[in-house]
């Protein structure tokens, strides 16, 4: 019998292809998890509704751990929310003010209501999400709670916007993150992928030295150091393979199923 009793894995990149393409490889894999009841735990930047979009693939679902650990709910019941953690509303109005300074940034907020996005955010994006959003000023983007908000700039990449953001003290504040290029996420502090697979393990019952991760940008990085065993998956970032205990392929080479056979937790 295996040692595995959980698998968590990155979506995105992992085993999302572009326009939400889910493999029947990885649906399969998904399912056989299901029937076999170990338990699949999605750890994600994506809201529940990005989640959701996902169909069948969302139904097989134990836990999904959203917004980067800040939200926590249970596809498998009905999509019961299990936590949830925002952002303190002077965080969030220094990280608006932060990005009001800085020439070239949009800003969006993932509000508990809605997803909000200034139009230079927006332009940067280079299109609207495929699920409920909303253009709003950066003066009005902290006039709710929300989970994380996300830095996009037109010309620094993701660890210069860290730096910016770290010389300017958030790095104490909020947990940095990122997972595409010219792109950081800033979430409540001490909440990341990790915290929140943690959380989600605990109330499944299953320890974390029993679980397999699969991911492949710096934003998996706690996620790997959590997970008995990691597998970083296609062309991850450098930083993801010296973590990672394993390789597998990417999307299009269905990595996810792939190891997941070798490993013994599903049959080819």
């Amino acid at each position: 019998m295996t040692r595995w009793r959980a698998v968590v894995t990155d979506l995105d990149g992992t085993v999302v292809g572009p326009a939400d393409l889910i493999s029947p490889a990885t649906l399969n894999a998904a399912a056989q998890l299901r029937h076999r009841g170990v338990p699949l735990l999605a750890a994600t930047t994506r809201t529940r509704h990005g989640v959701l979009r996902l169909g069948a693939f969302a139904g097989h679902l134990s836990v999904a751990v959203c917004h980067g650990g800040a939200l926590g709910w249970a596809p498998a019941e009905g999509g019961r929310t299990l936590w949830q953690r925002t952002l303190p509303a002077a965080e969030l109005a220094d990280l608006a003010a932060f990005v009001a300074g800085l020439p070239g940034a949009g800003l969006c907020a993932f509000g508990v209501t809605s997803w909000d996005l200034t139009p230079e955010y927006l332009a940067l994006r280079g299109g609207p999400p495929a699920e409920p959003w909303r253009q709003v000023p950066l003066a009005a983007i902290a006039d709710q709670p929300a989970y994380r908000v996300a830095i996009r700039h037109r010309s620094l990449d993701s660890d210069q916007l860290i730096a910016r953001l770290t010389e300017a003290g958030f790095a104490g504040r909020a947990t940095l993150s990122y997972s595409a290029p010219h792109l950081v996420g800033a979430g409540p502090l001490g909440v990341d992928k990790a915290t929140g697979t943690a959380r989600a393990l605990e109330w499944l019952g299953v320890s974390a030295r029993h679980a397999v991760a699969f991911g492949d940008m710096p934003d998996d990085l706690p996620l790997f150091a959590l997970a008995g065993h990691s597998v970083a998956v296609g062309a991850a970032h450098p930083a993801v393979l010296a973590a990672a205990t394993a390789h597998a392929p990417g999307v299009a080479g269905d990595g996810f199923a792939r190891h997941l056979a070798e490993l013994g937790l599903i049959t080819p």
